[in-house]
């Protein structure tokens, strides 16, 4: 089959840059006006136009040119970069606000405190989104079945999705992550996806980190669509080195339940009787799944026509939650299950993961990252 949605990331289009780059300079330029008609063509307003040239110049050279090519080097031009253009943005809008509140209310605001206002509410929120993209959280989920195998009451399961281990996820995040999923002592570890981010060669250190998570029934990983920008044999060879069975639309017995993974394109892919290959691997499964618990990972948070009913429960990711409320990032137009625990109308659960990394600036609002801990527990 041939994508184009897997050729190359979205963020890699030249349409794009040169359309985000011309705003990006618009409101810097802007900024740096409303800050010379409050201070003068000063020192404070020249400070502003050299620091948003540097900032400017950094994230060019990360992204456009070879001259950063080292995890490290692309790690720390991408956040700093990343931190300041989020910080530009939310200032811009908190300006027009301050206008638009001014003209509605007649408030005699003065220039420099409808700039100071803008820069302290940013800088605050710009604060409170890295604490929150730094600090994991555990959602405790409980599902209810009468499909666990005889003499088992629990079985535990933790859900990882979208780490982007990488230029974006460091070592600190993903020991606190780690540390999160052995304090749950969880009976089976999946991953939905999206687990590494850029090249995959000297991630020995992630490698060993991730082999130290060793659950009693395993652990399975299925491909996001980021495991494809750049190498999907590479990524498949980095979860099957950390320990994993990577299902690649296959379904393997663990636990006593059925665990089933859609590889991220396979909705695409059309087989036998107008099905895709994913509907015909679920389907596939069905004499199985009157009597056992068919456990279905999914890294996009779509539910096929045909799947309906036919799995008990999905583990989803791919949207981060949103990542950056209340900014509409493409992850907020996503087709698919919002957030959270979702009842199906043909029966079965969906859970769609916040997923506990970031992409671009380390920064999360109102999103924040977890580990889902999923119970299926006994009904009674």
């Amino acid at each position: 089959m041939k994508n184009k949605a897997y050729e190359k990331r979205f963020s890699e289009h030249p349409a794009l840059w040169v359309i985000l780059g011309a705003a990006v300079l618009f409101i810097h330029f802007f900024i740096f006006f409303r800050i010379a008609d409050a201070a003068g063509q000063g020192l404070l307003s020249f400070g502003w136009l050299a620091i948003s040239l540097f900032m400017m110049f950094l994230l060019f050279v990360s992204r456009r040119t070879k001259s950063i090519s080292s995890v490290v080097g692309r790690k720390w031009t991408d956040r700093v970069g990343g931190i300041w253009i989020l910080f530009v943005v939310f200032t811009f809008f908190f300006i027009i606000l301050m206008d638009l509140v001014k003209w509605a209310t007649g408030l005699p605001l003065s220039l420099g405190v409808g700039l100071i206002i803008p820069f302290s509410i940013s800088f605050v929120l710009v604060g409170m989104g890295i604490k929150q993209a730094n600090t994991i959280q555990k959602t405790m989920i409980t599902v209810r079945t009468s499909k666990l195998p005889k003499g088992c009451e629990r079985l535990r399961i933790v859900q990882l999705t979208d780490l982007h281990l990488g230029p974006f996820v460091g070592l600190p995040l993903l020991a606190q992550i780690l540390r999160r999923v052995r304090e749950v002592d969880p009976d089976i570890v999946v991953v939905t996806g999206d687990l590494a981010d850029g090249k995959l060669t000297g991630r020995k250190r992630e490698i060993s980190m991730l082999r130290r998570i060793r659950p009693k029934y395993g652990m399975y990983a299925v491909p996001g669509n980021h495991d494809y920008y750049d190498d999907i044999d590479e990524a498949v060879f980095f979860m099957e080195s950390s320990g994993m069975k990577v299902l690649r639309t296959e379904a393997v017995e663990a636990g006593g339940i059925i665990i089933a993974g859609a590889d991220d394109r396979d909705h695409m892919i059309k087989e036998q009787w107008n099905l895709s290959r994913s509907e015909t691997m679920v389907l596939s499964y069905e004499r199985e799944q009157r009597e056992k618990f068919l456990l279905l990972l999914r890294h996009r948070p779509i539910v096929e026509t045909g799947t309906e009913g036919h799995f008990d429960l999905q583990l989803s990711g791919h949207t981060h939650g949103g990542q950056l409320f209340p900014l509409f990032s493409s992850r907020h137009r996503i087709a698919g299950y919002g957030r959270g625990l979702k009842k199906l109308k043909c029966g079965g659960l969906i859970y769609v993961s916040n997923g506990a990394g970031f992409v671009g600036p380390p920064v999360r609002l109102m999103a924040p990252p977890e580990i889902a801990v999923i119970d299926l527990v006994r009904e009674k």
